[in-house]
C-alpha cells in the first residue's frame, strides 16, 4: 500500500474517533434513574450541547463510512480468501453507524423537547431513558460484526499487523455484552491508524553506490 494512502486510511481513522470522544465528552445526560425534573432541567439548560453533540455524531458516521470501506478494501489486498469475512465486517460497520444516528435523533428530539411547554417532562424522561438504551442492541451486534470478522481476516491474512486482529477479536466479544461497543471500536481504530502511521514503509530497492570502487 502507498505511504500517502496508508497515511490517508490512518488520519481518516483518528479523525473519526476524535470526532466521537468530543461528541460523547461535550453532553452528559442525565442518568436513566434521573428524576422527570431534572431532566427537563438538564436539556432546558444543555439545548446547544445538545443539538452540537447529535451534529458531531452524525459527522462522524459521515468520516466514518468511507474509513470502514477504505479499510475494507485495503484489507482485501491480502485477504483474497478472506472477503466474505470482511464484507460481514463492513455490514457490521454500517449497523454501528446506523445505532449512532439512533442516538443522534434521539439527542435532536430532547433538545426540541427541551422547549418550555413542548411537551411534558415525563415523556421527556422517557426519551432520555431511550436515547441511552434504545440503540444498545444495534450498537453491541455492530461492533461485534465489525471486530471480530475484520480481526479474524487480519490473523489469517495480515494487512495489518496479526496482534491487531486479536485484538480485534477480543474487543469484539467484549462488546457483543453491549457494554463497550463504541469504546471497542474506537479502541481499536485508534491502534490500527497509529500503528500504520509508525510503520516503516520497506524500501523498494537498495540505493545506489555513490561511490563505485574503481
Amino acid at each position: 500500500m502507498e505511504t500517502s494512502t496508508k497515511r490517508s486510511l490512518a488520519y481518516g481513522g483518528l479523525l473519526f474517533v476524535a470526532i466521537v470522544v468530543v461528541a460523547v465528552v461535550i453532553a452528559s445526560p442525565p442518568s436513566t434513574n434521573a428524576t422527570a425534573d431534572k431532566v427537563m432541567s438538564y436539556y432546558h439548560a444543555h439545548q446547544g450541547i445538545t443539538y452540537a453533540s447529535a451534529y458531531l455524531i452524525t459527522l462522524a458516521v459521515l468520516v466514518g463510512i468511507p474509513y470502514f470501506w477504505f479499510l475494507r478494501e485495503h484489507l482485501a489486498r491480502t485477504a483474497t480468501e478472506g472477503r466474505k469475512l470482511l464484507t460481514i465486517g463492513f455490514a457490521g460497520a454500517i449497523l454501528f453507524a446506523v445505532s449512532g444516528l439512533l442516538g443522534a435523533g434521539m439527542k435532536f428530539v430532547l433538545a426540541d423537547g427541551s422547549h418550555a411547554g413542548n411537551i411534558p417532562s415525563a415523556t421527556l424522561q422517557a426519551l432520555n431513558l431511550l436515547q441511552q438504551d434504545f440503540n444498545t442492541p444495534a450498537n453491541a451486534a455492530g461492533t461485534a460484526l465489525f471486530l471480530i470478522p475484520t480481526g479474524l481476516a487480519i490473523v489469517r491474512a495480515g494487512g495489518l499487523p496479526r496482534w491487531l486482529g486479536w485484538v480485534g477479536i477480543v474487543l469484539g466479544i467484549i462488546s457483543a455484552t453491549g457494554f463497550a461497543g463504541p469504546i471497542g471500536v474506537g479502541l481499536w481504530i485508534l491502534a490500527a491508524s497509529i500503528t500504520t502511521l509508525v510503520q516503516r514503509h520497506p524500501r523498494s530497492a537498495a540505493a545506489p553506490n555513490s561511490n563505485p570502487a574503481p
